[in-house]
């Protein structure tokens, strides 16, 4: 929007009159668009703006997901990734490898590591996710939890009082599976934790410590 005003400047003489010494014009603007810039963008050149700024969007999104699944791939390798205790606050009783038998006093081989935290009843947590394969009595192991991780990883969990999950669930690194007992063939309380890579029991204290590269 434009206007104009006349601007007139004025002399006073010595004789009292006025006179006219000269006149201007001046152009006063205000803010707006002017005609020649209200079409700047043609319908063709807004639709390919808008197209332009959907692939960006679209691009944008992809690499959000893209993250988002590196992420995710990321937490689930670190919940499969076999590591830890069964009991939290337990300590060692027994380790892997040759010992006295508990009941006869001769040599024998212990294929796991025994802990317990002098309370029975205590929750016993899986050192990895996974599926549970085995849920229940076991001969000299009494009532058991195996747990299949994948990558050829089994844990077992023994002589517990008892059992939280079956077969076939789905469990957490850390869940809560069962609790600690004395089943089986058992002195007294206590978890007996076994490790199985490809199939062969391996010393469960070279994973107690471990930790994800």
């Amino acid at each position: 929007e434009r206007f104009s005003r006349q601007l007139i400047l004025k002399n006073i003489g010595t004789n009292g009159q006025k006179k006219i010494l000269s006149s201007k014009i001046l152009i006063v603007g205000v803010g707006g668009l002017g005609d020649d810039q209200q079409n700047s963008y043609s319908l063709f050149e807004l639709g390919i703006e808008i197209e332009r700024l959907e692939r960006t969007l679209e691009d944008r999104e992809s690499q959000l997901k893209v993250l988002g699944d590196i992420v995710l791939d990321r937490e689930i390798e670190s919940d499969l990734f076999v590591a830890g205790k069964p009991l939290k606050d337990g300590w060692i009783v027994s380790s892997f490898g040759q010992r006295p038998d508990p009941f006869t006093g001769k040599l024998a081989f212990h294929s796991g590591i025994d802990f317990t935290n002098g309370r029975p009843g205590s929750e016993i947590d899986t050192v990895a996710a996974g599926v549970v394969v085995w849920s229940g009595p076991k001969s000299k192991y009494g009532l058991t939890v195996e747990v299949d991780h994948g990558n050829g990883f089994t844990t077992r969990y023994s002589h517990a009082e008892k059992l939280f999950v079956s077969v076939g669930d789905v469990v957490k690194k850390g869940q809560s599976i069962a609790s600690v007992g004395s089943t089986g063939r058992s002195t007294g309380p206590h978890v007996h934790f076994e490790i199985y890579k490809n199939g062969r029991v391996v010393d469960p204290a070279s994973y107690i410590n471990r930790t994800d590269r």
